[in-house]
């Protein structure tokens, strides 16, 4: 057992993981090539069960690097890609805060991690794969990760986790376009609550657009304004890059009026709403 192997067990429960939000970090971080080649839109889907979460993704699958990253505290295959950022190699192994049992099928890869807190192996199961059954994925679907709950009695407050993910967070992802989450309840129909971002103006604008169970409900639009900041002093988690993208989305509504509310601020991940408004000033858009 590495220090590495004890330290990942250690920080995993120290602190809140928000495992949802490192999970569609991953997916954001993914290649969509094939999808793209076939005319898909890159997606990530969440199906929530009283005994277990779903993920599928069209990314283009898992490479044996993949693998042997996921399977590692200490190594991952962006390190020395712009736009990408991991804390102390824990990552997806975050989604041991809810799971016992994790099975990721992609690709020609199926393989199963099983880990609970009270286990005396200190984080060995979180990185050591045991082989997992082969599934038939759905057209399109190139990744499947089943979690199975460590606590199905929190099911509720899981729901509610996922429920309430910001439709903005997408206008702050690059790769992914479409998100989401399917809630099976006992005894009910199967409620899908999905978020599309559509870029308009060349990019200028975008949109949100919210579905329920297959009908729209919301529809936002933001202006986006980017620029991309150079010279940044050094810093471990950016260790290749010097320079870092800004990204600041005014939403308005359909007569582009400024929309004064509360908006979230985001480090590849949202941290929470500061209280940042959109002022009605004509010099702003």
């Amino acid at each position: 057992m590495t220090n590495q192997d004890h330290s990942l067990a250690t920080n995993l429960y120290s602190k809140d993981t928000r495992f949802v939000y490192e999970l569609i970090q991953n997916a954001e971080d993914n290649r969509y090539t094939l999808a793209t080649r076939e005319g898909q839109q890159p997606f990530l889907r969440f199906h929530l069960y009283p005994d277990r979460i779903i993920l599928e993704s069209n990314e283009d699958g898992f490479t044996k690097e993949n693998v042997k990253a996921i399977c590692s505290t200490g190594e991952s295959t962006k390190s020395t890609t712009e736009g990408y950022i991991g804390e102390k190699g824990i990552g997806f192994k975050s989604v041991f805060k809810v799971a016992k049992r994790v099975h990721v099928q992609s690709g020609h890869f199926s393989f199963v991690f099983e880990y609970t807190r009270d286990s005396d192996d200190d984080g060995l199961g979180m990185v050591t794969p045991l082989d997992g059954e082969y599934e038939e994925l759905e057209t399109h679907v190139r990744t499947r990760i089943t979690l199975t709950l460590l606590e199905p009695k929190k099911f509720a407050s899981l729901v509610e986790e996922f429920l309430a993910i910001p439709e903005s967070l997408l206008l702050f992802l690059t790769r992914l376009t479409t998100l989401e989450v399917t809630v099976h309840r006992e005894g009910s129909d199967p409620e899908t609550i999905g978020y599309r971002h559509e870029k308009m103006n060349g990019g200028e604008k975008s949109r949100i657009i919210k579905t329920a169970t297959g009908r729209m409900q919301v529809m936002k639009d933001f202006y986006v304004q980017k620029n991309v900041i150079k010279c940044l002093p050094y810093d471990r988690a950016r260790e290749f890059t010097n320079k870092a993208e800004i990204v600041l989305a005014f939403p308005v509504d359909h007569n582009n009026t400024p929309v004064l509310e509360s908006q979230y601020t985001y480090a590849y991940l949202p941290i929470r709403k500061v209280g940042f408004n959109v002022r009605n000033n004509p010099y702003i858009l």
